[in-house]
């Protein structure tokens, strides 16, 4: 992620933290949250975790789940906000070094509103990094956002076409969830989402 952009977030924590956390994380992961129904929890990995919202609620259901975030005055906020609940860690994409990564790898790995800030040529290397992270029944969610980009925090065209690509070359199967492009939680008549979840192939997840 673009250093400016990650100065931006830190620099405007306690607005981002206050919008983040306007809406609850079972609602704006509605269209996977069903995904995780009888699934044993184990090692989750929250990429770009801001707040700390979507990992307190995924350690609230007993995952063991590591934060990253690269804006210090957001995972200062989010620190606070999940107590000893989550484990952070000062790391981005596309590299997301020094990583206490289980030997195994995590059984969930989430980027929500994340991947549109990743310049398309960290993109993949950034995916195969995620592979690499994912143990071998795990899930890897995606939100993709679409709609205009904000000039203090650059946002680039994402599409689940480039990420069928990625998959394909990683040997993983992708699904779109929902149906179609969701509303945007926070009522930004310009902003969309789509979920996407990707596994690898021949897993039980199949």
């Amino acid at each position: 992620m673009p250093k400016h952009t990650i100065a931006h977030y830190h620099r405007n924590a306690a607005r981002f933290q206050a919008q983040y956390d306007s809406v609850a994380a079972a609602d704006v992961h509605a269209d996977w949250a069903s995904l995780l129904q009888g699934r044993t929890p184990g090692r989750a990995l929250d990429v770009g975790a801001g707040s700390g919202r979507d990992a307190l609620w995924l350690a609230q259901q007993g995952w063991q789940v590591t934060a990253v975030e690269p804006a210090q005055g957001l995972r200062e906020r989010g620190q606070h906000a999940t107590g000893e609940q989550v484990q952070w860690c000062d790391s981005q994409l596309p590299h997301l070094s020094d990583l206490d990564t289980p030997a195994q790898g995590y059984d969930l790995i989430l980027l929500s509103a994340v991947w549109m800030h990743l310049p398309p040529s960290d993109r993949s290397q950034a995916f195969t990094r995620l592979v690499e992270l994912l143990s071998t029944i795990g899930l890897l969610i995606i939100t993709l956002r679409f709609g205009p980009s904000d000039p203090e925090r650059p946002m680039y065209a994402v599409s689940v076409d480039e990420l069928a690509q990625l998959a394909q070359s990683q040997g993983m199967v992708l699904s779109v969830l929902g149906e179609g492009e969701s509303q945007d939680r926070l009522a930004r008549a310009e902003v969309s989402w789509q979920t996407v979840c990707l596994h690898a192939a021949g897993s039980e997840n199949a």
